[in-house]
């Protein structure tokens, strides 16, 4: 079943939609503020940025920035976190990560698990520093790719 929008006066049909599963079986039933879904995924516009940072500089690529936001940005946030941070501090610690140079942990970096674990609340900082950081460094950085 897809989502179902409830608002006032459709509730016989919201009723009539449940009805139609199979009673034999178990559902998840969730309720949530209805929203409109943004144009851009969190993950698209970051990628969008990466890309507006690496043009602005010249001589780094996109995954180079990438990297460089996950190590300088995102992983403080997600050893901040209730539910990966003592995860991630535990395999930082065994791939005795902090030991490393530079470009060392930008390859480490790179194969770590670290945006993709935010919670929403944790991805909507994550952009916000990454715009006071870029924008501090002069970075002109666009909602949109124009």
């Amino acid at each position: 079943m897809n989502d179902l929008q409830y608002k006032a006066g459709n509730g016989n049909f919201i009723k009539q939609e449940l009805l139609k599963l199979d009673q034999s079986k178990s559902y998840r039933l969730v309720i949530t503020e209805w929203k409109k879904k943004r144009g851009i995924s969190a993950n698209n516009q970051q990628h969008l940025w990466y890309g507006q940072i690496s043009k602005h500089y010249g001589d780094r690529s996109a995954l180079d920035v990438k990297n460089f936001c996950k190590a300088e940005i995102g992983l403080p946030l997600l050893l901040n976190s209730v539910e990966h941070g003592d995860k991630m501090e535990f395999l930082l610690d065994k791939l005795d990560y902090y030991r490393h140079g530079h470009e060392s942990k930008m390859k480490l970096i790179q194969c770590l698990e670290v945006t993709s674990l935010f919670s929403t609340a944790e991805s909507k900082q994550y952009m916000e520093q990454m715009i006071y950081y870029w924008c501090d460094l002069g970075v002109n950085i666009k909602f949109k790719d124009k």
